[in-house]
């Protein structure tokens, strides 16, 4: 290679990994995500009580950039799991953050709503995980998905039949089932 395409290349990488430097939420962007998914779950459930609501909305959202400080995420996603799959880090995978968002919410769930696992292209190289809040008693596609992953500790939520995943129902959270996920480099 001469050393034109060399500088080439490099400036091309370092281009590249800037645009993927990850940055946190401030505290006001944090606390108009966590206004907007407490006014979609309040939505969901008009007989839930809203200090309850809010409760539950800043738990999800704090626990996603928690879980991003915990799991050392300092870029996208997707480099992430190439470190967490190469073995530089641990954790940090979307069923990572899923099972990890579980057991905070999980608590705060009853008796308004209830939670789900859901799993979107099982088994292959793009499978991902996440979960889904939904009124009790309604069909878990009817609910919101809640997605730690999918911007690096940023909770992504949004309505279950809008999102550009197309989710599966894995399992019922409380249920005795525990959310695993294929043996593949993607995961």
């Amino acid at each position: 290679m001469n050393a034109s395409k060399y500088w080439l290349a490099v400036v091309f990488a370092i281009t590249l990994l800037s645009g993927c430097a990850h940055q946190p939420e401030t505290v006001a962007e944090q606390q108009a995500r966590i206004h907007m998914l407490a006014n979609d779950l309040y939505a969901m459930s008009p007989g839930a009580d809203i200090q309850k609501t809010q409760q539950f909305a800043a738990t999800a959202v704090n626990t996603a950039g928690r879980l991003r400080d915990q799991y050392g995420v300092r870029f996208t996603p997707w480099i992430h799991n190439i470190e967490v799959n190469s073995g530089t880090k641990t954790r940090g995978l979307c069923f990572h953050y899923a099972k990890d968002l579980a057991a905070a919410l999980q608590p705060l769930a009853a008796p308004d709503w209830q939670l789900y696992f859901v799993q979107a292209n099982p088994d292959g190289i793009l499978e991902h995980n996440a979960i889904v809040v939904v009124a009790k008693g309604k069909p878990w596609d009817s609910g919101i998905v809640l997605d730690g992953w999918r911007d690096a500790g940023i909770l992504y939520f949004g309505p279950v039949l809008q999102d550009r995943y197309p989710w599966q129902f894995k399992s019922r959270i409380g249920a005795r089932a525990a959310i695993t996920t294929s043996d593949h480099p993607g995961s």
